[in-house]
Protein backbone atom coordinates (compact mmCIF):
# COMPACT_ATOMS: atom_id res chain seq x y z
CA UNK A 1 0.00 0.00 0.00
CA UNK A 2 1.44 3.35 -1.00
CA UNK A 3 1.71 6.07 1.59
CA UNK A 4 -1.04 8.50 0.73
CA UNK A 5 0.88 11.36 2.33
CA UNK A 6 3.15 11.26 -0.72
CA UNK A 7 0.22 12.08 -3.03
CA UNK A 8 0.00 15.87 -3.53
CA UNK A 9 -3.75 15.89 -4.24
CA UNK A 10 -4.77 13.77 -1.25
CA UNK A 11 -7.65 15.31 0.72
CA UNK A 12 -7.61 15.77 4.49
CA UNK A 13 -10.11 12.91 4.78
CA UNK A 14 -7.81 10.61 2.81
CA UNK A 15 -4.82 11.64 4.93
CA UNK A 16 -6.79 10.91 8.10
CA UNK A 17 -7.99 7.57 6.69
CA UNK A 18 -4.39 6.57 5.94
CA UNK A 19 -3.33 7.44 9.51
CA UNK A 20 -6.24 5.63 11.10
CA UNK A 21 -5.72 2.55 8.92
CA UNK A 22 -2.60 1.69 10.93
CA UNK A 23 -4.50 2.12 14.21
CA UNK A 24 -7.40 0.08 12.87
CA UNK A 25 -5.11 -2.80 11.98
CA UNK A 26 -4.47 -3.38 15.69
CA UNK A 27 -7.74 -2.17 17.22
CA UNK A 28 -10.07 -4.24 15.02
CA UNK A 29 -8.56 -7.70 15.81
CA UNK A 30 -8.63 -6.93 19.55
CA UNK A 31 -12.28 -5.87 19.39
CA UNK A 32 -13.10 -8.94 17.28
CA UNK A 33 -11.50 -11.36 19.75
CA UNK A 34 -13.44 -9.82 22.61
CA UNK A 35 -16.64 -9.77 20.55
CA UNK A 36 -16.41 -13.40 19.43
CA UNK A 37 -15.80 -14.60 22.99
CA UNK A 38 -18.55 -12.34 24.34
CA UNK A 39 -21.09 -13.58 21.81
CA UNK A 40 -20.18 -17.22 22.52
CA UNK A 41 -20.83 -16.51 26.20
CA UNK A 42 -24.14 -14.86 25.23
CA UNK A 43 -25.19 -17.98 23.32
CA UNK A 44 -24.20 -20.32 26.16
CA UNK A 45 -26.06 -18.30 28.80
CA UNK A 46 -29.15 -17.49 26.75
CA UNK A 47 -29.71 -21.12 25.79
CA UNK A 48 -29.85 -22.42 29.38
CA UNK A 49 -33.22 -23.89 30.39
CA UNK A 50 -33.95 -21.15 32.90
CA UNK A 51 -33.23 -18.48 30.25
CA UNK A 52 -35.44 -19.81 27.44
CA UNK A 53 -37.93 -17.16 26.32
CA UNK A 54 -39.07 -15.55 23.04
CA UNK A 55 -36.87 -12.53 23.70
CA UNK A 56 -33.82 -14.67 24.43
CA UNK A 57 -34.39 -16.78 21.31
CA UNK A 58 -34.05 -13.63 19.21
CA UNK A 59 -31.09 -12.44 21.30
CA UNK A 60 -29.42 -15.81 20.64
CA UNK A 61 -29.91 -15.35 16.90
CA UNK A 62 -28.47 -11.86 17.26
CA UNK A 63 -25.43 -13.25 19.10
CA UNK A 64 -24.85 -15.84 16.34
CA UNK A 65 -24.96 -13.28 13.52
CA UNK A 66 -22.82 -10.78 15.45
CA UNK A 67 -20.29 -13.46 16.38
CA UNK A 68 -19.99 -14.70 12.79
CA UNK A 69 -19.56 -11.12 11.55
CA UNK A 70 -16.70 -10.50 13.96
CA UNK A 71 -15.04 -13.88 13.34
CA UNK A 72 -14.89 -13.25 9.59
CA UNK A 73 -13.74 -9.66 10.11
CA UNK A 74 -10.90 -10.85 12.36
CA UNK A 75 -9.48 -12.95 9.50
CA UNK A 76 -10.02 -10.07 7.06
CA UNK A 77 -8.24 -7.60 9.35
CA UNK A 78 -5.22 -9.86 9.88
CA UNK A 79 -4.85 -10.54 6.16
CA UNK A 80 -5.48 -7.00 4.89
CA UNK A 81 -3.74 -4.99 7.61
CA UNK A 82 -0.79 -7.23 8.47
CA UNK A 83 -0.01 -10.09 6.06
CA UNK A 84 -0.69 -8.45 2.67
CA UNK A 85 0.61 -4.95 3.33
CA UNK A 86 3.02 -3.46 0.75
CA UNK A 87 3.11 -6.76 -1.10
CA UNK A 88 1.18 -8.40 -3.97
CA UNK A 89 -2.13 -9.97 -2.98
CA UNK A 90 -2.70 -13.45 -4.44
CA UNK A 91 -5.93 -14.60 -6.03
CA UNK A 92 -6.88 -16.62 -2.95
CA UNK A 93 -6.79 -13.49 -0.81
CA UNK A 94 -8.95 -11.58 -3.30
CA UNK A 95 -11.43 -14.47 -3.27
CA UNK A 96 -11.61 -14.34 0.52
CA UNK A 97 -12.09 -10.56 0.45
CA UNK A 98 -15.00 -11.04 -1.94
CA UNK A 99 -16.47 -13.70 0.36
CA UNK A 100 -16.04 -11.35 3.31
CA UNK A 101 -17.69 -8.45 1.43
CA UNK A 102 -20.73 -10.61 0.69
CA UNK A 103 -21.00 -12.64 3.91
CA UNK A 104 -20.40 -9.77 6.35
CA UNK A 105 -23.17 -7.67 4.79
CA UNK A 106 -25.62 -10.58 5.02
CA UNK A 107 -24.72 -11.43 8.64
CA UNK A 108 -24.77 -7.80 9.77
CA UNK A 109 -28.06 -7.15 7.99
CA UNK A 110 -29.58 -10.14 9.76
CA UNK A 111 -28.46 -8.59 13.05
CA UNK A 112 -30.16 -5.32 12.17
CA UNK A 113 -33.52 -6.90 11.27
CA UNK A 114 -33.37 -9.22 14.29
CA UNK A 115 -33.03 -6.10 16.41
CA UNK A 116 -36.18 -4.74 14.76
CA UNK A 117 -37.96 -8.03 15.47
CA UNK A 118 -36.72 -7.88 19.07
CA UNK A 119 -38.14 -4.38 19.58
CA UNK A 120 -41.44 -5.41 17.95
CA UNK A 121 -41.77 -8.53 20.13
CA UNK A 122 -41.04 -6.50 23.23
CA UNK A 123 -43.56 -3.81 22.34
CA UNK A 124 -46.32 -6.37 21.69
CA UNK A 125 -45.49 -8.16 24.94
CA UNK A 126 -45.74 -5.09 27.18
CA UNK A 127 -48.53 -3.43 25.18
CA UNK A 128 -50.74 -6.56 25.27
CA UNK A 129 -49.62 -8.43 28.41
CA UNK A 130 -52.51 -10.91 28.32
CA UNK A 131 -52.14 -11.88 24.66
CA UNK A 132 -48.41 -11.19 24.42
CA UNK A 133 -47.48 -14.70 25.52
CA UNK A 134 -49.43 -16.22 22.62
CA UNK A 135 -48.58 -13.60 20.01
CA UNK A 136 -44.88 -13.67 20.89
CA UNK A 137 -44.36 -17.34 21.66
CA UNK A 138 -41.05 -19.20 21.57
CA UNK A 139 -42.04 -21.02 18.36
CA UNK A 140 -42.89 -17.73 16.67
CA UNK A 141 -39.60 -16.25 17.82
CA UNK A 142 -37.72 -19.18 16.25
CA UNK A 143 -39.76 -18.80 13.05
CA UNK A 144 -38.96 -15.07 13.04
CA UNK A 145 -35.22 -15.77 13.21
CA UNK A 146 -35.48 -18.18 10.27
CA UNK A 147 -37.62 -15.83 8.15
CA UNK A 148 -35.39 -12.82 8.85
CA UNK A 149 -32.28 -14.82 7.93
CA UNK A 150 -33.78 -16.08 4.66
CA UNK A 151 -35.36 -12.82 3.47
CA UNK A 152 -32.29 -10.77 4.36
CA UNK A 153 -30.07 -13.15 2.41
CA UNK A 154 -32.32 -12.78 -0.65
CA UNK A 155 -32.36 -8.98 -0.33
CA UNK A 156 -28.54 -8.95 -0.25
CA UNK A 157 -28.20 -10.80 -3.58
CA UNK A 158 -27.64 -7.54 -5.56
CA UNK A 159 -24.72 -6.82 -3.26
CA UNK A 160 -23.29 -10.28 -3.89
CA UNK A 161 -23.29 -9.86 -7.68
CA UNK A 162 -21.96 -6.29 -7.70
CA UNK A 163 -18.33 -7.24 -6.98
CA UNK A 164 -15.61 -8.58 -9.25
CA UNK A 165 -12.02 -9.75 -8.85
CA UNK A 166 -9.60 -7.65 -10.92
CA UNK A 167 -6.09 -8.52 -12.06
CA UNK A 168 -3.72 -5.61 -11.58
CA UNK A 169 -2.03 -6.56 -14.83
CA UNK A 170 0.84 -8.84 -13.93
CA UNK A 171 -1.14 -11.94 -12.89
CA UNK A 172 0.42 -11.98 -9.41
CA UNK A 173 -1.69 -9.38 -7.61
CA UNK A 174 -5.49 -9.21 -7.44
CA UNK A 175 -8.08 -7.01 -5.77
CA UNK A 176 -11.86 -6.74 -5.40
CA UNK A 177 -13.69 -3.86 -7.02
CA UNK A 178 -17.27 -2.81 -7.66
CA UNK A 179 -18.52 -3.59 -11.17
CA UNK A 180 -18.87 -0.36 -13.14
CA UNK A 181 -17.61 -1.12 -16.64
CA UNK A 182 -20.92 -1.22 -18.54
CA UNK A 183 -24.05 0.89 -18.16
CA UNK A 184 -25.89 -2.14 -16.74
CA UNK A 185 -23.22 -2.68 -14.10
CA UNK A 186 -23.34 0.99 -13.10
CA UNK A 187 -27.13 0.80 -12.71
CA UNK A 188 -26.80 -2.42 -10.68
CA UNK A 189 -24.20 -0.83 -8.43
CA UNK A 190 -26.37 2.21 -7.74
CA UNK A 191 -29.38 -0.06 -7.20
CA UNK A 192 -27.33 -2.01 -4.67
CA UNK A 193 -26.40 1.19 -2.80
CA UNK A 194 -30.08 2.11 -2.64
CA UNK A 195 -31.02 -1.33 -1.31
CA UNK A 196 -28.25 -1.19 1.29
CA UNK A 197 -29.25 2.32 2.29
CA UNK A 198 -33.02 1.84 2.45
CA UNK A 199 -33.82 -1.82 3.18
CA UNK A 200 -30.75 -2.66 5.25
CA UNK A 201 -30.06 0.65 7.02
CA UNK A 202 -32.56 3.52 6.98
CA UNK A 203 -35.90 1.64 7.00
CA UNK A 204 -34.94 -0.63 9.93
CA UNK A 205 -33.48 2.41 11.73
CA UNK A 206 -36.75 4.29 11.17
CA UNK A 207 -38.75 1.34 12.50
CA UNK A 208 -36.42 1.04 15.49
CA UNK A 209 -36.84 4.74 16.26
CA UNK A 210 -40.65 4.46 16.18
CA UNK A 211 -40.64 1.27 18.26
CA UNK A 212 -38.24 2.85 20.77
CA UNK A 213 -40.58 5.80 21.25
CA UNK A 214 -43.53 3.44 21.67
CA UNK A 215 -41.56 1.29 24.12
CA UNK A 216 -40.65 4.31 26.25
CA UNK A 217 -44.27 5.49 26.28
CA UNK A 218 -45.61 2.05 27.14
CA UNK A 219 -42.96 1.63 29.81
CA UNK A 220 -43.97 4.91 31.44
CA UNK A 221 -47.62 3.85 31.36
CA UNK A 222 -46.68 0.54 32.99
CA UNK A 223 -44.77 2.41 35.69
CA UNK A 224 -47.84 4.56 36.41
CA UNK A 225 -49.98 1.44 36.72
CA UNK A 226 -47.42 -0.09 39.08
CA UNK A 227 -47.48 2.97 41.33
CA UNK A 228 -51.28 2.83 41.42
CA UNK A 229 -51.12 -0.83 42.44
CA UNK A 230 -48.65 0.00 45.20
CA UNK A 231 -50.96 2.71 46.51
CA UNK A 232 -53.89 0.27 46.79
CA UNK A 233 -54.36 -2.86 48.91
CA UNK A 234 -52.92 -5.84 47.03
CA UNK A 235 -55.26 -8.49 45.73
CA UNK A 236 -54.36 -12.12 45.31
CA UNK A 237 -53.42 -11.85 41.64
CA UNK A 238 -51.72 -8.45 41.82
CA UNK A 239 -47.94 -8.35 41.70
CA UNK A 240 -46.58 -4.81 41.47
CA UNK A 241 -43.07 -6.19 41.11
CA UNK A 242 -43.78 -7.69 37.69
CA UNK A 243 -44.11 -4.36 35.82
CA UNK A 244 -40.86 -3.24 37.45
CA UNK A 245 -39.07 -6.36 36.18
CA UNK A 246 -40.65 -5.85 32.76
CA UNK A 247 -39.39 -2.27 32.68
CA UNK A 248 -35.86 -3.36 33.58
CA UNK A 249 -35.83 -5.83 30.69
CA UNK A 250 -37.28 -3.21 28.36
CA UNK A 251 -34.62 -0.69 29.38
CA UNK A 252 -31.90 -3.22 28.57
CA UNK A 253 -33.39 -3.90 25.14
CA UNK A 254 -33.75 -0.16 24.52
CA UNK A 255 -30.03 0.22 25.20
CA UNK A 256 -29.34 -2.46 22.56
CA UNK A 257 -31.62 -0.68 20.09
CA UNK A 258 -30.16 2.78 20.70
CA UNK A 259 -26.60 1.53 20.15
CA UNK A 260 -27.72 0.07 16.83
CA UNK A 261 -29.25 3.37 15.81
CA UNK A 262 -26.10 5.34 16.68
CA UNK A 263 -23.92 3.12 14.47
CA UNK A 264 -26.31 2.30 11.62
CA UNK A 265 -27.96 5.66 10.78
CA UNK A 266 -24.69 7.35 9.64
CA UNK A 267 -23.86 4.33 7.48
CA UNK A 268 -27.32 4.38 5.95
CA UNK A 269 -27.01 8.05 5.06
CA UNK A 270 -23.57 7.49 3.48
CA UNK A 271 -24.95 4.54 1.49
CA UNK A 272 -27.85 6.65 0.27
CA UNK A 273 -25.60 9.48 -0.91
CA UNK A 274 -23.30 6.94 -2.60
CA UNK A 275 -26.25 5.84 -4.69
CA UNK A 276 -26.89 9.45 -5.78
CA UNK A 277 -23.45 11.04 -6.14
CA UNK A 278 -21.14 9.19 -8.52
CA UNK A 279 -17.81 10.03 -6.85
CA UNK A 280 -19.02 10.04 -3.25
CA UNK A 281 -18.21 6.35 -2.68
CA UNK A 282 -14.53 6.70 -3.62
CA UNK A 283 -13.99 10.16 -2.09
CA UNK A 284 -15.93 9.88 1.18
CA UNK A 285 -17.44 6.43 1.83
CA UNK A 286 -14.22 4.46 1.27
CA UNK A 287 -11.97 6.67 3.46
CA UNK A 288 -14.53 6.36 6.28
CA UNK A 289 -14.84 2.59 5.82
CA UNK A 290 -12.51 1.56 8.65
CA UNK A 291 -14.12 4.00 11.08
CA UNK A 292 -17.61 2.68 10.30
CA UNK A 293 -16.30 -0.86 10.65
CA UNK A 294 -14.84 -0.35 14.13
CA UNK A 295 -18.04 1.32 15.35
CA UNK A 296 -20.10 -1.61 14.04
CA UNK A 297 -17.69 -4.11 15.61
CA UNK A 298 -17.89 -2.41 19.01
CA UNK A 299 -21.68 -2.46 18.75
CA UNK A 300 -21.61 -6.16 17.84
CA UNK A 301 -19.52 -7.05 20.88
CA UNK A 302 -20.92 -4.80 23.58
CA UNK A 303 -24.21 -6.62 24.20
CA UNK A 304 -22.57 -8.99 26.68
CA UNK A 305 -21.63 -6.03 28.88
CA UNK A 306 -25.16 -4.66 28.62
CA UNK A 307 -26.69 -7.99 29.60
CA UNK A 308 -24.36 -8.40 32.59
CA UNK A 309 -24.93 -4.88 33.91
CA UNK A 310 -28.68 -4.59 33.23
CA UNK A 311 -30.07 -8.13 33.63
CA UNK A 312 -29.87 -9.83 37.03
CA UNK A 313 -31.08 -13.14 35.59
CA UNK A 314 -28.39 -13.14 32.90
CA UNK A 315 -25.74 -12.13 35.43
CA UNK A 316 -26.77 -14.81 37.93
CA UNK A 317 -26.87 -17.51 35.24
CA UNK A 318 -23.46 -16.47 33.94
CA UNK A 319 -21.97 -16.60 37.46
CA UNK A 320 -23.55 -20.00 38.10
CA UNK A 321 -22.10 -21.40 34.85
CA UNK A 322 -18.60 -19.93 34.85
CA UNK A 323 -17.85 -18.64 38.36
CA UNK A 324 -19.63 -21.26 40.45
CA UNK A 325 -16.56 -22.50 42.32
CA UNK A 326 -15.35 -19.00 43.12
CA UNK A 327 -18.78 -17.95 44.40
CA UNK A 328 -19.09 -21.11 46.50
CA UNK A 329 -15.68 -20.45 48.08
CA UNK A 330 -16.69 -16.89 48.88
CA UNK A 331 -20.00 -18.06 50.32
CA UNK A 332 -18.20 -20.57 52.55
CA UNK A 333 -15.90 -17.83 53.76
CA UNK A 334 -18.83 -15.52 54.46
CA UNK A 335 -20.71 -18.27 56.26
CA UNK A 336 -17.66 -19.12 58.38
CA UNK A 337 -17.13 -15.47 59.33
CA UNK A 338 -20.79 -15.14 60.24
CA UNK A 339 -20.64 -18.20 62.49
CA UNK A 340 -17.54 -16.87 64.30
CA UNK A 341 -19.19 -13.49 64.80
CA UNK A 342 -22.37 -15.07 66.16
CA UNK A 343 -20.40 -17.26 68.58
CA UNK A 344 -18.46 -14.26 69.76
CA UNK A 345 -21.57 -12.16 70.24
CA UNK A 346 -23.37 -14.94 72.09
Amino acid sequence: MDNITDIPNATNLELWANWYRHVHGYAAPIVCIFGVVANILNIVVLTRKNMISPTNVILTGLAVSDGLTMAVYFIYAILSHHIYVNRPTPLTHAQFVMFYAIFSVIAHSISIWLTVALALFRYIFIRCPRRGGKLCSIDRAKLTVVIVSFVTTVVCIPNAVSYQIVDQGNGSSWYVDVKKTTATEIILTRFNFWIQAMLVKLIPCFLLTILSILLVKTMKDAEKRRKKLLSKPMKGSDDPRRPSKTNRTTRMLLAVVILFLVTEIPQGILNLISGIEEDFFDNVYTPLGDLMDILALINNGINFILYCTMSKQFRDTFIKLFLKDLVMDNNRGTYHCTQVTRDTEL
